[in-house]
Parts: C-alpha cells; sequence; structure tokens
C-alpha cells in the first residue's frame, strides 16, 4: 500500500476523538479531585498515543494495557467507594471506564485502523 485510503483515515481519525475526549473527561477528573499525581499518568498516556499514531507496535500494546488497568482500577474505585465520592466523579469514572474499554477493543479489531498502523510501520522503515 504506498497511500492510505479514506476508511483507514476515518479509523485513525475516530481513535483520535476517543482518545481526546478520553483525555479531556480523565483531565476533569484530575482537576475536580485534586489529584495532581494522575497528571504524570495522563502525560504518559499522551507520549504513548504519540507513538501509537506512529504505528509503534510495542506502544499500541502499551497503549491497550493502560486503557484495561485504568479500567479495572476505575470499576474497583467506583465500586469500593462510591458512597465517598460525589456523583460527578462516579459518573465521569464510568464514562471514563467505558471509553478506556472501547479504545484497546477498537485498536484490537479494526482492520482499516490495523491498516493504518502497518502503513505507519512501512513509512517509518523506510525512512532514512
Amino acid at each position: 500500500m504506498t497511500q492510505l485510503d479514506q476508511c483507514a483515515l476515518k479509523a485513525r481519525n475516530k481513535l483520535v476523538a476517543m482518545f481526546l475526549l478520553l483525555f479531556a473527561i480523565d483531565a476533569t477528573l484530575v482537576f475536580m479531585a485534586q489529584d495532581r499525581w494522575a497528571i504524570g499518568r495522563i502525560l504518559l498516556t499522551i507520549v504513548v498515543m504519540y507513538f501509537v499514531l506512529q504505528g509503534r507496535s510495542w506502544a499500541k500494546w502499551l497503549l491497550m494495557s493502560i486503557c484495561s488497568l485504568v479500567f479495572v482500577v476505575l470499576i474497583t474505585m467506583v465500586v469500593g467507594l462510591s458512597s465517598k465520592l460525589s456523583t460527578t466523579l462516579v459518573v465521569g469514572s464510568l464514562i471514563m471506564a467505558v471509553l478506556s474499554a472501547i479504545i484497546p477493543i477498537y485498536m484490537a479489531t479494526n482492520k482499516d485502523l490495523n491498516r493504518y498502523f502497518i502503513y505507519k510501520r512501512q513509512t517509518y522503515s523506510q525512512s532514512p
């Protein structure tokens, strides 16, 4: 494949849109909870997402792992601490958990997105 087709670009754009929505919700919840330590996790996830968009296979698997871990932690937190958290934090955490589950599933199953990753890996390996 010498150039990307529209379906692969749309799949990439959907991934970016989901990630931006996840980032916006995450940043809002971190601000509301005043959890400064979570800023490092957010920055790490942004860096990993950059490498995912460059087609790096290791980054794809790392981002899928991070999202899966975030899903488990958020669900556990909501179940264990829901009585101590505000309704906004509970609802935001559940929305974020759903997005954290959808993103790795989308990355693993979408054929157009996988074509995009293959194309990016090929162009990366051909660059000087």
